[in-house]
């Protein structure tokens, strides 16, 4: 049976007003709903949708094949307003898309009362074939007392990324929701419920007191049943609610400034308990020796207490709020912001990766990073701020910036992010290290806006030279990434080696034995593309190991 058997009841009796679209339906401008309305199958709507007060849109996809809703615009739910889209039970075909491009971000906004059900369907923020277009970033945002709830639902990151904003009273529950939203940041009194061994959402909790104890769960087994805010894991009682019942969220805390937060986990390897997002106000501030899985270093103020804490690869969120000027050095940090006015923020010697660079600030806020390694979605200025990259190394990322604010790349180089990335390949776990960018397409970073992004002295047809720290011998791959061959050349003198080629899970897929002479060419043959290692060997004695990246013919 098609929708709700409480809306169908509504609709025969003639007790709620129908506007009944087609099939394939396309409206040629925004559209704003006044009346209740049930469109039956695939819909575009060529701009903002939004739905008034009082009034309902039930989108019926279910019984087709490939039925699609589309939005090329924001949405914005008033009042008592609400939104039902729902498909068949198990479908893989039905798809909710707000269609966003790399210059214009969509959102989705709730407000007062209303509420957004989804029942079994895909949302996507790009239209057409995906698989290696990249993803585009949106938000979600729930107000006052609105609601969002998710059942059996699917994201696939690497073609939507949803941000999901509870904030006020606002509230959501998602059972067997994967991926989606992406990331969910809960604040104020808002409250959540995450049910469901494939409810696997990130959280963001926030932290606004100076007397917080956060409690980590106890994972005794692949899911998390718990509890935490208002009262629970000593979380002030103001605050919001977090209910985990059979499922297993990404966790991070966002720390505000001069708020104070003890943090206790559990510790046990290579989980990634936690992630961290600081936010740091009207002072100077130094952190030095960020890494994946420790801290080691004093956040000022005494604010940040780790007791046991195993930090994700993609762990280190750090935002200048307003007149913070802010040094980190020689750290592995996956988001750096400049957010408010007069904001300083120098990078030494580090690796920012896979999250965006911002300057958003006002005032002639600054963002320099010096001698680092870039692998962020996208390079961002805005409100009149500076970015400038001094020799730096930059992989697939967007430059992108508004008509007030610059972006200045002086030295440095250009990599490629290979073609074919995917979320199980894009980081080491151990290291942190970067393997690709699964938020982007493949290929060289790309600038955006042209006439406000300077190049001086880039090169951007780089060789990969990697140096063994053990004998200081040198290894040139070229080209790479490849989608035939490639070659490899070994610094100095060398008789005799054998090559070994593994993959991202330590697999050996191929080996060549007694190569003559200090180079080789390596043909792909039948191997697929992805990320994979070199291992080259002097007898029994490993010269030098690599990476390299096989992309799609």
């Amino acid at each position: 049976m098609k929708g709700t058997g409480l809306i169908r009841f509504l609709i025969l009796s003639g007790l709620l007003p129908l506007n009944l679209f087609g099939t394939s339906c396309i409206q040629q401008g925004p559209d704003t709903i006044k009346t209740n309305t049930v469109i039956t199958g695939g819909c575009i709507i060529n701009g903002d949708l939004i739905i008034q007060d009082g009034t309902t849109l039930h989108v019926d996809l279910t019984g087709g094949l490939a039925d699609t809703f589309i939005v090329r615009g924001n949405i914005l739910l008033q009042g008592n307003a609400a939104l039902f889209i729902n498909a068949d039970s198990g479908s893989t075909n039905a798809q909710f898309i707000v269609s966003n491009t790399s210059n214009n971000q969509r959102s989705i906004t709730t407000q007062g009362t209303s509420r957004v059900i989804l029942q079994y369907i895909e949302f996507r923020t790009q239209e057409g074939d995906l698989s290696s277009a990249g993803s585009y970033y949106m938000s979600y945002y729930a107000e006052d007392s609105s609601a969002l709830s998710i059942s059996n639902c699917r994201l696939d990151p690497q073609k939507a990324w949803l941000l999901c904003n509870l904030k006020n009273k606002s509230s959501l529950i998602a059972v067997e929701a994967n991926r989606l939203p992406t990331e969910i940041y809960l604040q104020d009194t808002a409250q959540m419920s995450l049910q469901g061994q494939n409810t696997n959402v990130g959280v963001w909790l926030l932290f606004e007191s100076t007397t917080d104890t956060l409690n980590l769960p106890d994972q005794t087994g692949p899911y998390y049943n718990w509890q935490v805010g208002r009262g629970f894991g000593g979380v002030s009682a103001s605050q919001w609610f977090l209910n985990v019942d059979s499922a297993k969220p990404g966790l991070g805390v966002q720390v505000q400034p001069f708020a104070k937060l003890v943090v206790n986990g559990m510790g046990q390897p290579n989980t990634g308990e936690a992630h961290v997002n600081l936010l740091f106000a009207n002072g100077t501030d130094t952190l030095s020796n960020l890494k994946t899985g420790l801290q080691n270093t004093n956040v000022a103020r005494g604010r940040l207490i780790l007791n046991n804490v195993n930090l994700g690869p993609i762990a280190w969120q750090l935002y200048a709020v307003s007149n913070e000027t802010l040094h980190i050095n020689n750290s592995i940090v996956n988001e750096i912001g400049v957010v408010g006015p007069s904001n300083h923020v120098t990078v030494d010697s580090s690796l920012i990766q896979l999250a965006t660079l911002s300057g958003l600030g006002t005032t002639g806020s600054n963002l320099t990073l010096n001698n680092s390694e870039i692998w962020s979605q996208a390079i961002i200025a805005a409100n009149t701020c500076h970015i400038t990259l001094n020799n730096c190394k930059v992989t697939g990322s967007w430059f992108s910036t508004d008509g007030a604010s610059d972006i200045m790349v002086n030295g440095g180089c250009f990599y490629q992010n290979p073609s074919g990335c995917t979320e199980n390949t894009m980081v080491n776990i151990n290291t942190g290290q970067p393997y690709c960018n699964p938020f982007i397409p493949g290929g060289f970073p790309q600038n955006l806006t042209p006439v406000t992004v300077t190049f001086n002295g880039v090169n951007s047809n780089c060789v990969t030279t990697i140096e063994d720290l053990n004998d200081n011998r040198q290894i040139e791959i070229y080209p790479n990434p490849f989608s035939t061959e490639t070659k490899i050349q070994l610094e100095g003198n060398v008789n005799r080696f054998s090559l070994a080629l593994y993959n991202a899970l330590g697999q050996e897929v191929k080996r060549i034995s007694d190569v003559s002479g200090s180079s080789i060419i390596l043909n792909r043959n039948n191997i697929l593309a992805g990320v994979y290692f070199i291992r080259l060997m002097e007898g029994n004695k490993t010269t030098v190991t690599a990476k390299v990246v096989i992309a799609d013919n």
